[in-house]
């Protein structure tokens, strides 16, 4: 697995809420700024001198969620469904969604770099990642849960 080498990085607090900005169906310049340059960086590979291309994972994290977030817009156009309570729409919940991880793939800041291969439609190498062992979070979850359910 490669890293993007900028050195180490402090925990900062921010403030998750709703935003005006950012929307599903938003203005494209404000995702499009998210992501410099398409997240791209060339660095040397150390065996051959040569320089090879890579997306750094936040940005290639946040270009999926625009592409998730055009696909709904263009469905949500193409599609006409009846109006739901606006505390449970869907295009709420979607706003909801799209933001909040849109907010999370920045925060998490995930440094790994994907290699990049391919012309014209890019794709990327299978890597090795440094996860947080899921399962052991859904153990938890269900342990809590079931401790919760058993004292009620």
């Amino acid at each position: 697995m490669v890293v993007f080498p900028s050195g180490p990085t402090k925990a900062v607090r921010t403030f998750i809420e709703n935003t005006v900005h950012f929307g599903v169906d938003g203005d494209e310049a404000e995702w499009e700024a998210m992501v410099p340059n398409k997240g791209m960086v060339y660095l040397e590979d150390p065996n051959d001198k040569n320089l090879k291309l890579f997306t750094v994972s936040i940005f290639h994290q946040l270009r999926c969620l625009d592409i998730i977030r055009k696909g709904i817009v263009d469905l949500e156009a193409r599609h006409s469904r009846s109006p739901l309570d606006s505390e449970t729409s869907l295009t709420a919940l979607t706003h909801h969604c799209v933001n909040y991880l849109r907010q999370m793939v920045l925060c998490r800041s995930d440094l790994d770099l994907d290699t990049v291969f391919g012309s014209p439609k890019p794709a990327v190498y299978s890597d090795t990642y440094q996860c947080k062992d899921w399962e052991a979070i859904y153990r938890d979850v269900e342990k809590n849960q079931k401790a919760y359910r058993d004292s009620n």
